[in-house]
């Protein structure tokens, strides 16, 4: 299948899922294996959803203090 197939944020959600295990691994592997596009808009409410509804902070990962 060659379509190209745009990203809803659910999808990227799916993806940190621990209790949607079948979603996140149907979510993985639409995001692997498929000619995807991303919007900013779907950046952001990305963003937004992992700070606040789970809590995972930006600088817990990638900062070095």
């Amino acid at each position: 299948m060659n379509d190209k197939i745009f990203l809803d944020s659910n999808i990227i959600i799916y993806t940190y899922s621990a209790t949607e295990l079948n979603k996140q691994q149907i979510s993985r592997d639409i995001i692997s294996n498929a000619d995807s596009f991303i919007s900013t808009q779907v950046l952001q409410e990305v963003c937004n959803i992992l700070m606040r509804k789970l809590k995972l902070n930006y600088c817990s990962y990638n900062c070095s203090n």
